[in-house]
């Protein structure tokens, strides 16, 4: 197996740690390679690693600088690597930003440096991992243009945002001054994949603690060298630390969360079965690996190598190749999504509720202990109107050091507690998550709050015998009482005796929050805060199927899925009748002329649209009854919905110019463009209108073009070629042949 190490020299621009310097020097010492001399002259440096069984050649081509990786393919996947630690005179500052051509306002920086900790008192100890989303104006490169041509709006990528993957770690250290090693491994990319990345980052942050900077690099190296393309639609392997994640991205076409998903798992989880009992084929780690079916037994378990690591440890290239075995395919069932039930679980009762607040842009503060509890909610939030995309602004994790903090709250705070509508509707609608105490007092005029149980993700890893409990519950009375906790003051409540399902003791709040009270408090109980009156009613029966006396039993993917199905099921409903009236706005086939420019599409007209409810309303596919009008009058004022006309219309106008170049290419010369009586200006103006066509075709930037097939672009291409030809050859008249002749000929250099 070919090993390529970057080149460990020391940058110009970037200090070393005196633990990296040790490490290098460590390593140069103890390395079982033996180093080939090479000239001075060349940066090819054949490194030989003789073993007892084999002898590892490898080839490196290093770069000048540790810092100048490739990245030609992991750009794709990763922006950009950074390491955030804290200086006891900068504070949280970034020490380390791999490749060095990333591009980062100080402004990017300065917020990835306050959100790469959590922004809160805590004395947690340990590892976590959780994730946040900036604002990063950039272009969009062609490739992820292409990519958001074929993948679900919910999936593509936003030119203006940038995500951030957080592997934190706080442990006690005597050697620094506070006490504590407090230091974040951040991933940064474009892409959605909340699942895949913090996977990622689990194991590349430990790694990284442990062995330094030099790891970093040749993991980054290697994942550089084997990993494919992001490309949806196909199964894709990413080669991790002896681990294989195998993945897929989904398509526009794909039916979420369908029975192909379930399949495929099965077929995975039965081959990890039948090859972990028999021991008897390995998948490699790249092409250059013969698939091993005799030495599986020879390699220690991770369990055992981990446990023989302590802090002296000499860290060598071969024993990383020696360390990280093959391993069966880890499988990723959805790179994009999150634990919805468990992040949910304390507002369960009012998914649908929660449903129509997202759908219509509503304005929503999710305030938890920790940053991990907070964003895994703000994700799921997000995702419940799956297919369509939420075109509103959304953090995962906002802190107090943001440089939008006095834009997105106090302006917002201000605006919310004025008592005239028009103000109200001018706030912007986002999501929140956030830790600090301090916007307990600061988000109190926010109309939703959502207050996170922060014990809710230790209960679910003990599950056990649903034990019951009454406790009485004193809330106010009104008509809306099962849908939200209302925060104004009631003159009149009413005590209710509820039976609670727990395998624990029922959750007690350390304060009490009054009605009366100014504001609200991080200790108040977890729930949904708001005053919305929903348009639909409840549906029940969810509700029943994931609070049975059988749900503590069952695993959370199978709650996760009742779930997922409960709100594509209504999202779909929802937009049927909206795609319906759509498909009545393009044009008909009969439009397609050659002698004209390609048909365009008819304004959707909100008045025409709400008209055709009565008749082809959601009622024909969901068994929700409420005031459906009411809320597709209000979801054609919200940014979700211009978002999907958008996209729509995109969608749409690329399909219409398809047809049209179709149809030129497949027309008849004389029969349909009557070449006979035009006169050779009406000839030239038809011969450049074919070139045009032709440069726009064998162009990979017309994003009206990107979803043609490559087949299908190809036969255009001759059809139109070969119309040209015989225009030139039989209809111009000799000096206008020589002129085409020679353009032709200058364009095919």
């Amino acid at each position: 197996m070919s090993l390529t190490l970057p080149s460990s020299s020391p940058s110009s621009n970037f200090h070393r740690s005196h633990s990296d310097r040790d490490l290098q020097s460590n390593e140069r010492r103890s390395a079982r390679p033996r180093i080939a001399s090479a000239s001075s002259s060349t940066s090819n440096i054949p490194l030989q690693i003789t073993t007892t069984t084999s002898t590892l050649l490898v080839n490196s081509s290093v770069p000048p600088s540790p810092l100048l990786l490739p990245w030609d393919r992991l750009q794709k996947w990763l922006y950009g690597i950074a390491v955030v630690t804290f200086d006891l005179e900068l504070g949280q500052s970034i020490e380390l930003l791999l490749p060095n051509h990333c591009k980062l306002t100080d402004k990017e920086k300065l917020n990835l440096s306050y959100l790469s900790f959590p922004d809160a008192n805590s004395t947690f100890l340990g590892d976590t991992q959780y994730h946040f989303r900036i604002k990063h104006e950039s272009t969009l490169p062609t490739y992820y243009q292409y990519y958001n041509s074929i993948v679900p709006p919910a999936l593509q990528v936003d030119n203006n945002s940038l995500f951030g993957y957080v592997h934190f770690r706080q442990i006690r250290d005597k050697t620094v001054k506070r006490g504590y090693f407090q230091k974040s491994l951040v991933l940064l990319s474009k892409l959605p994949f909340i699942s895949l990345f913090l996977s990622i980052v689990s194991q590349l942050g430990p790694n990284y603690f442990q062995y330094g900077l030099t790891s970093l690099e040749t993991c980054c190296h290697l994942m550089d060298h084997q990993w494919p393309e992001p490309e949806p639609g196909k199964t894709l392997l990413l080669p991790l630390l002896g681990n294989v994640l195998q993945v897929r991205i989904p398509t526009h076409g794909d039916k979420p969360f369908s029975s192909s998903d379930l399949i495929q798992f099965r077929s995975i989880v039965n081959e990890s079965m039948s090859s972990n009992n028999t021991n008897s084929y390995k998948y490699p780690i790249d092409d250059n690996t013969d698939i091993d079916t005799s030495s599986s037994n020879n390699s220690l378990p991770n369990k055992q190598q981990n446990s023989t690591v302590n802090n002296n440890y000499t860290y060598t290239s071969f024993e990383f190749h020696q360390k990280h075995e093959q391993q069966l395919p880890c499988l990723i069932p959805f790179v994009h999504d999150v634990n919805t039930y468990q992040s949910l679980s304390s507002v369960l009762t009012h998914i649908q509720l929660l449903w129509e607040l997202i759908l219509l842009n509503e304005s929503i503060a999710i305030l938890g202990s920790f940053p991990t509890n907070c964003s895994q909610t703000v994700q799921a939030l997000v995702h419940i109107i799956w297919p369509l995309r939420y075109a509103s602004d959304y953090r995962p994790f906002f802190t107090i050091h943001n440089s939008e903090f006095q834009e997105i709250t106090f302006n917002a705070s201000k605006k919310s507690s004025s008592k005239t509508s028009s103000q109200i509707l001018s706030q912007p609608s986002i999501i929140i998550g956030v830790t600090n105490p301090f916007f307990a007092k600061l988000l109190h005029h926010w109309p939703h709050i959502i207050r996170v149980d922060d014990n809710q993700q230790d209960r679910m890893k003990s599950k056990q015998i649903e034990n019951f409990l009454i406790i009485e519950d004193n809330s106010p009375t009104n008509e809306h009482d099962d849908n939200n906790i209302n925060l104004s003051t009631s003159p009149q409540t009413k005590t209710i005796m509820k039976k609670f399902p727990t395998n624990s003791k029922p959750y007690k709040r350390t304060r009490t929050t009054s009605n009366n009270s100014s504001h609200l408090t991080f200790d108040m109980k977890p729930g949904l805060y708001t005053k919305y009156k929903p348009y639909l009613q409840r549906d029940k029966t969810i509700l029943k199927k994931l609070q049975s006396t059988n749900s503590q039993q069952r695993p959370d993917t199978v709650q996760n899925a009742l779930i997922r199905r409960f709100f594509l099921e209504l999202t779909q409903s929802f937009i049927i009748p909206l795609e319906r009236y759509f498909v009545s706005l393009l044009p008909l086939r009969k439009y397609y002329q050659v002698n004209r420019k390609p048909p365009t599409i008819k304004d959707f007209d909100n008045e025409e649209f709400l008209k055709t409810l009565d008749q082809y309303g959601p009622q024909l596919t969901s068994g929700l009854k409420g005031d459906w009008k009411d809320l597709y009058k209000h979801f054609l004022s919200t940014p979700n919905f211009r978002q999907w006309l958008c996209d729509r219309q995109q969608e749409a106008n690329a399909k219409i110019y398809s047809l049209y170049i179709e149809t030129i290419a497949n027309c008849r010369l004389e029969e349909d463009l009557k070449l006979s009586k035009l006169s050779e200006v009406e000839l030239v103006d038809l011969l450049l209108k074919f070139h045009d066509l032709i440069q726009r075709l064998e162009s990979k930037t017309d994003e009206l073009l990107l979803t043609i097939d490559e087949i299908l672009k190809n036969d255009y291409l001759d059809k139109l070629k070969i119309k040209i030809k015989i225009i030139i050859d039989e209809k111009l008249s000799d000096d206008m042949k020589l002129l085409f002749n020679k353009q032709v000929k200058i364009t095919t250099y």
